[in-house]
């Protein structure tokens, strides 16, 4: 079937219960940074690698049925959104009200695009960071385990936080007016499918983990989100309420003790501070309001935490404000030229077509400084609050990166305008930061290909069943033309082929899939 120029393969081209071998590849050895020697094969049985060999017979493996030539192509592991949004399809955070019914119509349609689009370009597994309604994600996910789409796999996290917090505040009917339509419009966090649970602001330990309990027993969390940030979401005064570090230990802890690992939205040094602290798993965002030390970093190395960068962050929002200090920072400039050159051609890629003359609108309007919504209320302060990650934020990336802090694929796609398909959008601002605004080559092909899979697999607990090229994980396999581990702009991009779950779902290369004796 096509999909946005793509061949999904319809059919079981190799019967499911069949054993088959993909050889001629050039197979990726995330574990050291290389390619496996020439001539080695991937058996496969199921929906499982049972071994990564030179192909020669043994009496412990099987005889493959099938054998399918790779073509020479890069074979390396399906790739990891850790941190998306799938629920958000507005092209745009300045709306209009003609967008309204256009969001309201085809939302569900730019959903089904950007699972398509994952699978696209090699992403098999995603981490849902927040959905306001649930039902939408557990729909999407029963669509997509019966085959009506395609799409990746996905963990859902829950929201877990005091009253009045991240994501858990009251908000006015401009917030509700604006999260409506981005495809979010606001929940009560009573209801058992909100995908936030509260506690109260002086809660106890004990509080606190009754509420983690609560998000896994009766919103089915698979991850636990965390969030602090000082200043509210709506005008973004310093008014939201913030965890204490007993309180934030103890929500760790009740993960730990529920099997779950957690992530946290930070965008302060503090915070960052805090989380490290309390030993979050995954730190998503980056320091907005000052430097880390090497302190902070050598703490989270050793700790054995994750950070999730989500570049696209400063992407989507950090603008050139006027009169504002930030607006001629190298790492600004750096980005706003970037941006300009790129985001039409990212926009034709990523977006139907009703809603691509939003998402292009978005750049123009807020690169004029037009940021305002439904043409009458300013959205200049949001703008403004934002402006500072791409300062601070790319200083304390090359902080982290040099460091030997463990960074993951996370672009916290669904904020407008990038989609949780947009890895290799993330990918080339790693290279934009770490290399282009260095003058170094500190990122490579390599290092790409490590933090989109084994990285980010470690991240999500899930390295024992996916991430690299091992017997007894899941054959999720990308194929690529191109040297990736020379090349990390060809990491995220679109697949020549694709195996999911063992299974030949996207064959744009012509393999030939040929039954042996």
């Amino acid at each position: 079937m096509e999909q946005g120029g793509n061949f999904f393969v319809s059919d079981a081209v190799i019967p499911k219960d069949a054993c088959f071998e993909l050889i001629n590849g050039r197979v990726v050895d995330v574990l050291h940074g290389r390619y496996f020697e020439t001539g080695t094969r991937i058996l496969i049985h199921r929906s499982k690698i049972l071994s990564v060999d030179d192909g020669r017979p043994t009496e412990n493996l099987p005889k493959p049925d099938f054998t399918v030539d790779a073509q020479g192509k890069a074979v390396l592991p399906g790739l990891f959104n850790t941190h998306c949004h799938i629920t958000i399809t507005s092209p745009t955070t300045l709306v209009e009200w003609k967008d309204l019914k256009q969001f309201k119509r085809f939302g569900e349609t730019q959903m089904e695009k950007n699972m398509a689009e994952c699978l696209r370009h090699g992403i098999t597994t995603i981490r849902d960071a927040y959905a306001e309604d649930l039902r939408k994600t557990r729909r999407l996910r029963e669509r997509i385990q019966k085959g009506e789409i395609p799409g990746p796999r996905f963990l859902q996290s829950v929201v877990v936080g005091p009253s009045g917090g991240y994501l858990l505040e009251k908000v006015g009917w401009v917030m509700v007016k604006m999260r409506s339509s981005l495809g979010i419009p606001p929940v009560d966090h009573s209801l058992p499918y909100s995908g936030g649970v509260e506690f109260p602001p002086q809660a106890t330990e004990e509080e606190v983990r009754a509420a983690v309990d609560r998000a896994v027993e009766e919103r089915g969390a698979e991850v636990i989100k965390l969030g602090e940030q000082r200043e509210n979401m709506t005008d973004y005064k310093p008014t939201s309420t913030l965890w204490n570090q007993k309180q934030l230990a103890a929500a760790v802890d009740q993960a730990v003790k529920r099997g779950l690992k957690t992530t946290i939205h930070q965008v302060s040094v503090d915070t960052f501070r805090k989380a490290v602290e309390a030993g979050v798993s995954s730190l998503a965002h980056l320091p907005r309001d000052g430097m880390l030390t090497s302190e902070d970093v050598e703490k989270l190395v050793r700790r054995g935490l994750f950070s999730d960068p989500t570049l696209s962050v400063p992407y989507d929002v950090s603008y050139k404000i006027p009169n504002d200090p930030n607006a001629d920072e190298p790492d600004l400039n750096l980005l706003t030229e970037y941006r300009r050159r790129v985001h039409n051609a990212l926009v034709e890629e990523f977006w139907i077509p009703q809603f691509q003359e939003g998402a292009i609108r978005h750049h123009e309007k807020a690169d004029k400084g037009k940021m305002k919504v439904f043409g009458i209320l300013p959205m200049t302060t949001m703008f403004k609050y934002y402006a500072p990650a791409a300062v601070y934020g790319p200083k304390n990336l090359r902080l982290l990166w040099k460091m030997g802090a463990r960074l993951t694929a996370s672009n916290d796609g669904g904020i407008p305008p990038c989609t949780p398909a947009m890895i290799g959008h993330e990918i080339a601002l790693l290279d934009l930061f770490l290399n282009k605004g260095t003058g170094e080559t500190l990122f490579t092909g390599a290092d790409a290909v490590r933090l989109a899979t084994l990285n980010s697999a470690e991240c999500l607990g899930l390295e024992k069943e996916l991430g690299s090229m091992e017997a007894g994980k899941t054959a999720d396999l990308v194929l690529l033309d191109g040297d990736p581990l020379a090349d990390p702009l060809l990491v995220g991009g679109p697949v020549a082929a694709l195996f999911f779950d063992g299974r030949l779902v996207i064959n744009n290369c012509g393999l030939k899939v040929e039954k042996k004796g």
